[in-house]
């Protein structure tokens, strides 16, 4: 069973995900990664030159491929929720787990993720915080939900995680 992260964007789901992969059997899998090398452009160049929808698009093949793979953990893009299809597809083969922090969190991360999120670019703090709102019933529809709070390490929520994947491989063997 793969280990799938939700949330939005700089909730920690890299972080996180790489510290699973380092202390656990899973293989690190970021979406964003692999479309970055699919295209051969930045998440930035591909949102300037061909727009959100042809990004999602990609993004959805990115889903399809990722979910036949084993034992990984997949660090998914902070949109990849919108589209259910996504998350239906990656439940079928994975634990969907949502990084869930409160917009504080978020807005104490902004400047740094400015330089690297496409829908950050140009925003506003109020526009940010309502495509954050927006999106929550989205970020609900997954199998866990893991508060996320400054100061806690990627390390420490790679533990809670992959303990409950361990609670739950045992429930099945009995």
């Amino acid at each position: 069973m793969n280990i799938v992260l939700t949330g939005f964007m700089a909730s920690g789901k890299t972080e996180i995900s790489k510290a699973i992969a380092e202390m656990s059997k899973y293989n690190l899998i970021d979406t964003d990664d692999l479309i970055v090398k699919k295209m051969n452009m930045t998440i930035n160049e591909i949102f300037d030159k061909y727009g959100e929808e042809h990004f999602r698009k990609i993004e959805h093949e990115t889903v399809k491929e990722v979910s036949e793979m084993k034992n990984a953990v997949i660090a998914t893009g902070g949109g990849v929720v919108l589209n259910k299809q996504n998350v239906d597809i990656l439940r079928k083969t994975g634990r969907i787990f949502n990084l869930s922090p409160n917009f504080s969190v978020i807005k104490e991360r902004l400047e740094e993720a400015r330089k690297t999120r496409p829908l950050l670019k140009h925003d506003s703090i109020e526009s940010i915080e309502k495509r954050f709102n927006d999106r929550k019933p989205f970020y609900d529809d997954c199998d866990y939900k893991i508060s996320v709070i400054n100061g806690r390490t990627p390390r420490s929520y790679a533990i809670e995680i992959l303990e409950i994947m361990e609670k739950e491989s045992e429930g099945i063997r009995k």
